[in-house]
């Protein structure tokens, strides 16, 4: 056995004894589960025999024993691993406490033990009080992430917790493991995304289980059952049923709709489907569907893989999304972007009297702000160069002004940076010659910014790629479908300039999307062309043409002023706004930032985690250049898009002021 597991000795001095498991089921079966309702595991319960054999010998049922078991079932549920004490987590569990032992004094209290950030290890569990006297340096707590820096870790459906994926890129170290990885990724991918959503609808009080207890009559059962989700492989045999699904919306060979979740999969009838108003639908995303059951039918009733059968959906909707702070409570606050050193197999957690402290903090630094300018940031256009120039300008004279009160935390440039993909040639001069042109851009940045000496000594640049910029625009020739995401960082050797120019550490490399955690906040930034990618593959259901009939029958009839008024007096919101809050709604629901199958988007499942945004963030940051600027607020979560830096159209720059304190987005414009 682990020598670092029993390396704890007893006060009493008993020699070991030898035990089997059935001797100490009893004992740990009172305290686990009766009083702390968990549930030992056969390779745990013979680990934990041999320890206690070891530790306690002959006064193995004494005490002491008992206060060992209790300080383990304590230590367990504290750091919320489930209901089922495994080996590995108790073996992580036994040398936590063996570490407190040999590092603190027998006379310190229990209530010490429990406080802080709960870890993998003793040393990240402190003392609240000194905790609390400590006092917090904002700038531990502020950092840009890049998914390659995001803990890499997955839902686990069975301890409803998030875990260290162990098959994350780090761990890779030759080319079949590497191999054996990504396939191992691309399988989990859309499971992952399956089992956190279905965990979301259990907590949802739309979808709750029947508690038959509670049900005093058939006809509340019946009420009941509708709400239920079902899954498929229970569905079949019912014909003529009615029934609630989950699952990932997709095609099948003949083109027809279907719905997959973790059990099976069944093909759709979508022609008398009403959707819930206000999302987009397609293939790649997971849907609730209500309707019938029928066992014929279908476009792939005759094929010998499939059980046949098909389901006529009469309403289709997304799982709702769930607010932040609902989300955090359930799976205990987890560390996802990895504010702490991680440590075992359990994602860490922040405890309560830090999460405080943070908020507090973070009201009280009134002038701190980020700036985020628009997209598309295309250095190799002259006009875009113009527009920098009064921009820095104005931000010099601001830090002069206001006695270096009004630096911004740091200054967000998106990609592209170029107006053309960088591209490889057949010709390796010209290849060369198309590289040397792109690091001149940047090149003539440095100039630039090199002639405001505040802006180059105290603002951090922070540089997002787009989809013309290396390496990914080399074979995607610019095509946002055909970039592998997420999109890592621009390459050093073509910004080396300004890297030379800037402080160390003053310009940061970010991939996309990346991430902020500014102390209690998350942000996420991204950038892509959603708006037309959802309306290009939104699905036209048969009652939406059914309406468009109705309302060009109402263009015709004198009832149509009426209908208008009536519309003008209880709708004043734009259509601008109304897709706004469709793709906002859309995307939060899905929990994912590329809910689209690999034909729409190539995601790169080892870094799929990176992509997920449940819980929800703070805020989110959309750089669309395709579509207007816009601020969105939907369960607590603040999105916004912020358009092109440049329009073609005229000489005004575009760029956003953020005030974390307040959560308060300033949108600004600068006519050059």
């Amino acid at each position: 056995m682990d020598r670092s597991v029993t390396s704890v000795t007893s006060g009493n001095g008993s020699l070991p004894v030898k035990l089997s498991p059935s001797n100490l089921r009893p004992i740990a079966y009172r305290i686990l589960s009766k009083k702390h309702g968990l549930n030992i595991k056969t390779d745990a319960l013979s680990l934990l025999t041999e320890v206690i054999s070891f530790k306690y010998g002959f006064d193995w049922k004494g005490v002491h024993s008992q206060q060992f078991i209790e300080e383990i079932a304590k230590i367990w549920k504290l750091e919320d691993r489930g209901i089922f004490i495994d080996g590995p987590g108790l073996k992580q569990v036994i040398r936590e406490i063996n570490n407190k032992t040999e590092s603190s004094t027998a006379s310190r209290s229990s209530s010490t033990e429990t406080e802080g950030i709960v870890a993998g290890r003793s040393d990240t569990i402190v003392d609240n009080n000194e905790s609390e006297e400590q006092s917090l340096n904002w700038e531990d707590f502020f950092k840009f992430i890049n998914p390659s820096d995001q803990t890499p870790c997955k839902f686990d459906k069975q301890r409803k917790q998030f875990t260290l994926t162990p098959h994350g890129r780090h761990d890779k170290k030759t080319l079949t493991d590497s191999l054996n990885n990504y396939l191992q990724s691309s399988i989990e991918l859309f499971n992952n995304r399956y089992n956190l959503l279905y965990d979301r609808l259990s907590r949802n009080e739309n979808f709750q289980k029947t508690s038959y207890s509670s049900i005093s009559s058939i006809s509340r059962t019946m009420n009941h059952l509708t709400s239920e989700i079902t899954l498929i492989k229970n569905v079949l045999g019912r014909d003529g049923s009615k029934f609630i699904l989950f699952g990932l919306l997709s095609k099948g060979a003949n083109d027809e709709y279907v719905l997959e979740d973790s059990s099976d999969y069944i093909e759709l009838n979508l022609s008398q489907a009403y959707k819930t108003q206000g999302s987009f639908y397609f293939p790649g995303m997971f849907v609730i569907v209500e309707g019938i059951y029928s066992a014929s039918g279908g476009l792939s009733s005759n094929r010998s893989d499939y059980i046949g059968g098909c389901f006529h959906v009469s309403n289709i909707g997304h799982p709702p999304a769930e607010r932040r702070e609902i989300s955090n409570e359930n799976y205990g606050y987890p560390d996802f972007l990895g504010i702490h050193k991680q440590s075992g197999d359990m994602v860490l957690k922040v405890n309560k009297a830090l999460r405080k402290k943070l908020v507090s903090l973070e009201r009280s630094l009134h002038h701190h702000k980020f700036i985020f300018l628009g997209s598309e940031c295309n250095l190799d256009n002259f006009k875009i160069l113009d527009g920098l120039k009064k921009f820095f300008n104005r931000l010099e004279n601001s830090i002069i002004e206001s006695n270096d009160e009004d630096i911004p935390l740091a200054l967000v440039l998106t990609g592209s940076f170029s107006s053309k993909p960088l591209t490889g040639t057949s010709s390796t001069i010209a290849s060369v010659t198309n590289s040397e042109l792109y690091k001149g851009y940047f090149d003539d940045l440095s100039t630039l910014v090199s002639q405001f000496p505040n802006v180059v000594q105290k603002v951090k640049f922070v540089l997002i790629p787009g989809k013309n910029d290396p390496w990914q625009s080399s074979y995607s020739l610019g095509s946002s479908n055909s970039n592998y995401f997420p999109q890592t960082s621009i390459p050093r050797l073509f910004v080396n300039r300004l890297e030379r120019l800037l402080p160390k550490g003053h310009l940061i490399l970010s991939w996309n999307p990346t991430r902020i955690n500014y102390l209690s906040q998350e942000i996420v930034i991204l950038k892509d062309e959603l708006i037309s990618k959802f309306k290009r593959n939104d699905i036209i259901f048969e009652s939406d043409l059914q309406l468009e009939k109705e309302l060009v029958k109402l263009d015709e009839s004198p009832e149509r002023i009426n209908h208008l008024i009536s519309q003008e007096q209880t709708e004043h919101i734009s259509p601008k706004i109304k897709q706004a809050r469709k793709l906002v709604k859309t995307l939060l629901d899905q929990g994912h930032l590329q809910p689209f199958l690999k034909e729409l988007k190539l995601v790169n499942p080892d870094y799929d985690y990176a992509l997920r945004i449940e819980p929800l963030p703070t805020v989110l940051i959309l750089h669309d250049e395709n579509f207007d600027n816009f601020e969105i607020t939907y369960n607590g979560c603040k999105v916004i898009n912020i358009t092109k830096l440049v329009s073609p159209t005229n000489r005004k720059l575009n760029f956003v002021e953020y005030t974390p304190c307040h959560k308060k987005f300033d949108f600004k414009e600068l006519y050059f």
